[in-house]
């Protein structure tokens, strides 16, 4: 697998991850892709008041949306964060958020870190650059096709799964607080085949 040594998970090295974030934060090590714990978490997200879509990534997917943007550090750190929000308006990136930027807890991070998720879109954790604009290919990368006026990506894994569903959740508290429930369209992205194939 390319460039596989060189990525940093949880802005950690994996040793650190192991040993830090598995006790703070309920990480739990993937030895495979597992069906049913998919199954599991898409049935206590799905909720009628919101549109829902979900997919899994395999590896292929989940590296090319990691290499969109030519830059080392996004690659190697930004990018592969297990647990990723994105706001787009139509094809514009409005808000970006990743496990990194959220101030923790004793079991699970606050998204909702200095109010940004107060306002929608929420705001960014991350800046947004022009070259971030290019993560627009997520729609063709995993054959999104929706006409909402707001796409909300996040990708999770069952590698963290409290801090998963707390940002999924964030996301649909977010949506109901801001009556945006008819604006915008979540998908929810699983990326086990990606972490698991860097064992």
């Amino acid at each position: 697998m390319k460039n596989k040594s060189h990525i940093v998970i949880l802005c950690f090295a994996i040793p650190i991850l192991l040993a830090g974030c598995g006790m703070l934060y309920g990480y739990k090590p993937l030895k495979q892709f597992d069906q049913n714990n998919y199954d599991q978490m898409i049935t206590s997200v799905l909720d009628q008041d919101f549109k829902i879509n979900h997919t899994v990534s395999d590896y292929g997917q989940f590296d090319a949306y990691r290499t969109c943007i030519q830059d080392s550090l996004w690659q190697h750190q930004t990018a592969v964060q297990p647990v990723q929000i994105l706001y787009f308006k139509k094809d514009l990136l409005r808000s970006y958020h990743i496990n990194c930027t959220a101030k923790g807890g004793l079991s699970n991070l606050n998204w909702n870190t200095d109010q940004r998720f107060e306002t929608f879109p929420p705001v960014s954790a991350v800046p947004i650059t022009p070259q971030m604009q290019n993560l627009s290919k997520i729609r063709d990368i995993y054959g999104i096709d929706d006409d909402s006026e707001y796409l909300i990506v996040v990708f999770w894994t069952n590698m963290l799964p409290k801090i998963s569903k707390s940002a999924i959740e964030t996301v649909k508290a977010n949506l109901r607080k801001n009556d945006a429930l008819n604006k915008a369209t979540i998908v929810l992205v699983n990326t086990d085949k990606f972490y698991e194939k860097l064992k």
